[in-house]
């Protein structure tokens, strides 16, 4: 009797302990959603009218009706999922592993139901033009090769305006902060990358002819930052809050590679002129090369380690692998991508010059397409421009309210772009001359209710 109630007590355990829990919508299925489903299928860029960003907007489905059914087998989400239905999804990306596919067949299964707790935040979502009342914080600029356009960051959006003229297109995205806005070397593409605090890093890949986003691609946990396009424009490299380097295709918005060779967060990643290397600079206070075809860790570029504190910007020389680093330590450095001659202890031989210490530590470094001058940006004070081959002062660009946070020359060389805290965007001559100054977003004037 004894060992009959033993065995009857270790079959309800082994039931009970391989009955499978149900799929849970909120912690399971609307995290891959998120990651690989919401940067085309949200907002006013949704594709096929079909939105995925919360648990009601899968109910309700798209142009071809809803995606969920009663069974896996009839359900269209499962069914481009597999790649039964064309074009399989995510579009232009990796097919999701057989085990998440199923994760969304067991929820179907069992009902679809959503478990998601009171006031819990839904997916990103784009919400479409942002009403300014007030000039926002201005974290990136860029002007096209051509220097037709300027590129402006605002809140969940970047402003194309026509270089010293009018706003001509806002395009939404996810970011609630962009950190790096670049135009691809040919012109024809407009990428940006940024992402919100805690939640998401983001790279957007646009077609500028047409305004349309090509990919808007959710990486990491935390934000992206310091982005730089290959030589070729196939490749775009950025830095990550989550210590890593990583690199994109172009043309699919797929990641190609995550780099791990940092110790804290990196601000900044630059392609070699060849774009076989990468230089990156981080809160760890380094610059490290990576081979970027391998992903292998070659050196670190400022080997002797003059900065003694946090890096945060960084710049290649147009023709050149040099760059140009500065962060909390407020002395900007020259350095060489490739050591002259072998490593000796204490080698200093990559650093070419140093500049003079800034007011304030170093945020925004630029480089002049002619290579003959650099910018340098802070949070405190003015922008410095120098000679770039002899290190002298050459001009100080005045009028700021705040940190600088973004610098770059137009194509013509002889114009400085700057921006940052206080929300205007400056265009100085090269001896330092304000020639235009503007807010980038449209203002609306704040509604003030009568009693």
């Amino acid at each position: 009797m004894r060992r009959m109630a033993v065995f009857a007590f270790s079959s309800i355990f082994v039931a009970f302990s391989s009955a499978q829990e149900p799929v849970s919508f909120y912690r399971q299925i609307s995290p891959i959603l998120a990651r690989q489903c919401v940067g085309c299928h949200q907002g006013p860029s949704r594709q096929a009218d079909l939105s995925l960003a919360s648990y009601k907007d899968v109910q309700t489905g798209g142009r071809k009706g809803s995606v969920l059914a009663a069974t896996p087998e009839k359900s269209l989400l499962i069914s481009y999922l597999t790649g039964e239905s064309k074009p399989q999804m995510p579009f232009g990306g990796k097919p999701l592993p057989d085990d998440q596919i199923e994760l969304f067949r067991r929820w179907i299964r069992e009902g679809a139901k959503d478990d998601s707790p009171a006031g819990a935040p839904e997916a990103p979502v784009s919400t479409g033009p942002t009403v300014y009342h007030a000039p926002p914080v201005i974290t990136a600029v860029a002007v096209s090769p051509d220097g037709k356009w300027l590129a402006v960051s605002g809140y969940r959006e970047i402003l194309l305006r026509q270089f010293g003229g009018d706003l001509v297109a806002r395009l939404p995205g996810l970011s609630d902060r962009i950190h790096t806005i670049l135009f691809s070397p040919d012109g024809a593409t407009l990428a940006a990358v940024g992402g919100s605090p805690a939640r998401f890093g983001e790279v957007q890949i646009w077609d500028l002819a047409t305004r349309k986003q090509k990919h808007s691609v959710l990486v990491s946990n935390d934000t992206l930052f310091g982005a730089s396009f290959s030589p070729d424009g196939a490749r775009i490299a950025c830095g990550a809050a989550d210590k890593s380097i990583r690199t994109f295709d172009v043309a699919t918005g797929k990641q190609i590679r995550k780099m791990d060779h940092h110790e804290d967060w990196v601000f900044g990643a630059i392609f070699g002129v060849d774009g076989k290397r990468l230089v990156s600079v981080s809160r760890d206070k380094a610059a490290k090369l990576t081979d970027a075809n391998s992903g292998a860790f070659i050196e670190n570029v400022n080997l002797i380690n003059p900065t003694k504190e946090a890096l945060a910007a960084i710049v290649r020389h147009p023709k050149k692998d040099w760059v140009l680093i500065g962060g909390e330590e407020r002395v900007p450095y020259l350095y060489m991508m490739d050591r002259p001659r072998a490593m000796r202890i204490a080698d200093d031989s990559t650093l070419i010059r140093k500049f003079e210490p800034q007011d304030g530590p170093i945020l925004a470094l630029a480089y002049s397409p002619d290579a003959k001058y650099v910018a340098v940006g802070g949070a405190v004070g003015d922008v410095h421009i120098y000679d770039a081959d002899t290190g002298a002062a050459v001009a100080k660009c005045s009028g700021h309210r705040g940190g600088i946070y973004t610098l770059q020359f137009h194509p013509d060389s002889r114009r400085l772009i700057s921006a940052g805290f206080d929300g205007l965007v400056r265009i100085y001559d090269l001896g330092g001359k304000l020639e235009q100054e503007f807010v980038p977003v449209p203002l609306e004037k704040a509604v003030v209710s009568q009693k």
